[in-house]
């Protein structure tokens, strides 16, 4: 529009300015000239001013677009804020993670981990009195087999831990107590601590984790439990075996400081998926030489020290709600031992099998050995110095099904059992797992070395007849039927029913149990009931 303006006014001085040589009158051309003149001037003002309008318009224009984008762009603005604001926002990683396995164990990325762990074992159940014996520890009982606390994790490098403290009946005892170390894609571990000398299957496995209430009489009868040591374990590929091996202190990590003590271990173990189950298969044998216990005198000159190398091993029936044990080979004198074992296991879903024996071979003094012969062991008056080597033989046989068709925990690579994964807990409306068990197992505790041997009861005014009757009743023979009944009512809580009958050969209770007997000590047998249930709770 200001174009057409100036245009106009042009058209008009140009029209104006033709226009004006056509006036012939003087005086009327100049009154055209000054009229001319100011619309000339009236036109230069007006263009003037069209400049100025269009400057001012130009202005206001370009506020309006510079509005416009400040609109547009506070809007993009809160747009951007609303789609931030409904988008959720992501929580800060947090510093470590915490997941649920009986009690919660807290891991952080770089290797760190935390989890407290226990277990409480509460029996009650009866031992039978067999004949005439009377003791006060027959009969019904109830015990706190196990009150453990403590914790297990892992460090940064490979480096594991784990410690754990009894605190049943009042005493305080330190189980597990070791520290790992398993190199970053290595196949090797090595421990250091207070743990399972490598013995079979069972011994080396939790108590959590067994089929019967007590493992077989043999670990108890040949001294099997934990010692300080170390040793270092190679796994082979997929984790289908192991070899083992270590050395070990004489005692554990809470008993008195035993000088001279020491045990060498060693276990392989197959551990084969075949025949549409987990099969396992193993080896394992200790030498244990025993602490010389040396007392009194000096180790050089005329008076020297009494050197009591002792050994004993006994059992008692399946059980530990008594302190009585039926089979017993008293103290005799020995430097040491040695235990061989063979493990043997397999699970076929609900069903499993498994089987252990170990033959255990005295390394007995004669008498003379020591310069002050038999009187090295005059601190018990029943201490035998046997003819020859004794030897001892424990093995066990045993079938478990689940009849809710769970299947019993098997750790792979250790060799060991594990946790039973129930399927349909308690918890959750489920029956929980049901499992039925059968056992046999045999203890022979019974050698002519010891019944032959040199005994010092006669210096005690003790008839020959009676010194023979204490020989005859050394040792003894021990079977045991089992049949168990274990009631998961999910993975950490357990109720467990067992019954066994124990017969019993010879020993030192049977000429208390049968006196009239005519037979020998060592050929009177007799048979004594088990009934046994356990309320477990672990984490």
């Amino acid at each position: 529009m200001n174009t057409g303006l100036r245009i106009s006014a042009v058209a008009v001085a140009v029209s104006l300015g033709w226009a004006s040589p056509a006036l012939a009158n003087p005086k009327q051309d100049a009154a055209m000239r000054e009229e001319l003149a100011a619309m000339r001037a009236q036109m230069q003002a007006l263009a003037a001013r069209i400049d100025s309008l269009e400057g001012q318009l130009d202005n206001a224009k370009a506020r309006a677009e510079s509005a416009e984008a400040r609109a547009a762009s506070a809007l993009a603005e809160a747009e951007s804020a609303k789609a931030a604001a409904a988008k959720p926002v992501k929580p800060a990683e947090p510093a470590f993670a915490v997941n649920w396995k009986g009690s919660p164990e807290l891991s952080t990325k770089d290797g760190w981990s935390f989890k407290a762990r226990g277990r409480l074992h509460l029996d009650a159940g009866t031992v039978s009195s067999p004949g005439a014996l009377t003791n006060p520890s027959l009969g019904g009982n109830l015990r706190v087999r196990r009150v453990r606390l403590g914790a297990e994790g892992t460090m940064p490098g490979g480096i594991g831990y784990k410690a754990e403290f009894d605190f049943a009946n009042s005493n305080v005892a330190i189980a597990d107590f070791f520290a790992s170390y398993s190199p970053a894609n290595a196949p090797i571990t090595v421990r250091v601590g207070n743990f399972e000398p490598l013995d079979g299957i069972e011994q080396i496995t939790s108590s959590n984790y067994i089929s019967m209430l007590e493992r077989a009489t043999f670990n108890d009868a040949f001294l099997n439990s934990r010692r300080l040591g170390a040793t270092i374990a190679y796994k082979g590929k997929g984790d289908e075996w192991r070899a083992e091996a270590g050395f070990f202190a004489a005692h554990s990590l809470d008993s008195s400081l035993d000088n001279d003590g020491w045990i060498g271990a060693g276990r392989l173990t197959w551990m084969p998926k075949a025949l549409g189950g987990q099969l396992h298969l193993g080896v394992n044998y200790q030498y244990r030489d025993f602490a010389s216990n040396i007392s009194g005198g000096t180790s050089t000159g005329a008076n020297m020290p009494s050197v009591n190398q002792l050994a004993r091993y006994r059992a008692r029936p399946n059980s530990q709600l008594t302190d009585v044990r039926f089979v017993d080979t008293g103290s005799f004198a020995a430097r040491g031992d040695s235990i061989l074992g063979l493990e043997a296991a397999g699970i076929f879903g609900p069903l499993h099998v498994a089987g252990e024996a170990q033959w255990l071979k005295a390394r007995g003094y004669r008498a003379g050995d020591l310069a002050s012969g038999t009187d090295a062991f005059s601190n018990s008056n029943s201490a035998v110095v046997p003819v020859s080597n004794p030897g001892f033989f424990g093995g066990y046989g045993e079938v478990g099904y689940f009849l809710t068709g769970d299947t019993r925990g098997y750790k792979r690579g250790d060799g060991t059992w594990s946790r039973t994964k129930v399927l349909n807990p308690v918890s959750k409306g489920g029956l929980g797992a049901i499992q039925v068990v059968g056992r046999y197992e045999y203890l022979d505790l019974a050698d002519d070395a010891l019944v032959n041997g040199a005994t010092n009861n006669f210096a005690n005014g003790t008839s020959a007849l009676a010194g023979l009757a204490t020989r005859l009743g050394r040792g003894g023979l021990q079977s045991s039927y089992l049949v168990g009944v274990n009631w998961y009512l999910n993975d950490y809580l357990r109720l467990m029913l067992n019954y066994g009958r124990i017969e019993v050969q010879g020993g030192p209770q049977a000429a208390i149990v049968d006196p009239a007997s005519t037979l020998p000590v060592n050929q009177r047998n007799y048979g004594v009931n088990v009934l046994q249930s356990r309320l477990q709770f672990d984490f």
